[in-house]
Order: C-alpha cells, then sequence, then structure tokens
C-alpha cells in the first residue's frame, strides 16, 4: 500500500461515458473507494459524449456532491477519439489513468498496472480474457496485427485501459482524433524514448450498451488513420 500511495500520490481519473446509466455511477464509487485511501491528490475527469440517456444527470449528481470530480459534457456525440484526448489533455495530476464508463474494467486493475511505474513510463492493461463478441475480437486481432506489420509496434492491446507520466503528453504531438489516438500515443511515446509495458488484468462482460468501436464506420476511419499517419509516426 504504501508503494501504491508513492506511485499514484497524484493522479488523474479519466472517463469517457457514452450512455452508460447503468454502469458509470457505480464505476465512480468504486474508483473513489479504491483511490482515496492511496491518493492523496486525485482528481475523477469524466466526460459525457452526448448520451442520450440518463448518464448526464448521474454525472452531475457526482459532481455537485464530490469535489474530486469534474465533468465535460459534449451535447452531440464527438466519438470515442476526440472524446478520450480531450480527457488526456484535461488531466491536471502527476499520472493518468484510464477507465470507459461501461465498468469493462474494474478500478482495482489500476493498481495492478500502477507496479510497472516503478521502471517504466506508461503501462498497458492487456485483457488476458476478452469478454467481448468473436467479432470484436477478430478486429481487435486484425488491427494489433497491422500495428505490428506497419509501426513495429510489439505490444498486443493497444486500445485497452491506460496508466501513463502526465509529462509524456509535453513531449509528443497526437493528430488523431479517431479511435486511433491510443496506437498514436503508444508508439509516439515509445518513438520519443519513453518505456511502454503491458501488465495482465481482467476484463468483464459489458453491461451498457453505449459503445461505438464496432460500428463499421467507425472501424473504416480508424483503419484509415492507421494507414495515412505513417509519414508522420
Amino acid at each position: 500500500m504504501d508503494n501504491l500511495s508513492s506511485l499514484l500520490k497524484s493522479f488523474s481519473l479519466i472517463i469517457p461515458a457514452y450512455n452508460d446509466e447503468s454502469t458509470v455511477g457505480r464505476l465512480i464509487a468504486d474508483s473513489i473507494n479504491v483511490l482515496g485511501p492511496i491518493c492523496a491528490d486525485y482528481e475523477i475527469i469524466v466526460t459525457n459524449d452526448g448520451s442520450k440517456d440518463n448518464t448526464p444527470h448521474i454525472l452531475q449528481d457526482w459532481a455537485k456532491k464530490n469535489n474530486h470530480i469534474r465533468v465535460i459534457n459534449h451535447e452531440i456525440n464527438q466519438g470515442y477519439g476526440l472524446t478520450i484526448k480531450e480527457l488526456y489533455f484535461a488531466a491536471q495530476k502527476t499520472i493518468v489513468g484510464s477507465l470507459p464508463g461501461d465498468y469493462q474494467y474494474s478500478p482495482d486493475s489500476l493498481l495492478k498496472m500502477a507496479a510497472g511505474l516503478s521502471d517504466h513510463d506508461f503501462v498497458i492493461g492487456l485483457r488476458v480474457k476478452r469478454n467481448d463478441p468473436w467479432r470484436r475480437k477478430l478486429q481487435s486481432h486484425i488491427y494489433n496485427l497491422m500495428l505490428r506489420i506497419i509501426y513495429g509496434h510489439k505490444h498486443k492491446d493497444v486500445n485497452s485501459i491506460k496508466l501513463f507520466k502526465r509529462d509524456i503528453l509535453n513531449q509528443i504531438q497526437l493528430q488523431s482524433l479517431t479511435a486511433f489516438v491510443d496506437a498514436e500515443f503508444c508508439i509516439r511515446a515509445e518513438k520519443a524514448g519513453y518505456r511502454v509495458v503491458e501488465i495482465p488484468i481482467d476484463h468483464l462482460p459489458r453491461l451498457s450498451q453505449g459503445a461505438s468501436g464496432g460500428k463499421i464506420s467507425v472501424i473504416a476511419q480508424t483503419f484509415g488513420d492507421l494507414l495515412s499517419m505513417r509519414s508522420s509516426l
């Protein structure tokens, strides 16, 4: 516990949320229970990305009763890429960690990953048993294979949750506004000399229906960025 308190003493948790009314409140509550005892200084930043359900009201209620919580509201859905990129730069603490609002990752996963910060700058949560439909898993496999072929990126689960030192963002420039921004971030960080590692974590079944990552249009835009940004990476 003392080591975790040292590693995560200044911590930003960022959460993209879209139609996650059934999960995001519990995620915030559990995150507070995990972070409170070990973080001397923490914030939780949640972006409502144009949700059509009760997600915005749940987030505003949490922000009113807990001053560690800050809410960013998109009136119109902007998509995961723009949202997570915005959250990366909204974070103000020394260490930044991400969790999606659908609760497919427990906040405890960040504690498992924090051990990697002892000798690395950037930690990816490797989903050892991915609880997604076979089509999503196949798409992810092809995507990560292409990253290895085109960019020489050796990590296996680039679009999973992350834990990283905030200073990295002062040294690199992120261009993508699609879900490719996660891969771009990892690749640019590694090319800039930062140490990146994957640590195995659990992956939970999806309980909400908000995510759009499996849509053909989203996949096409992401793969388009994967190919078009080669010259700048």
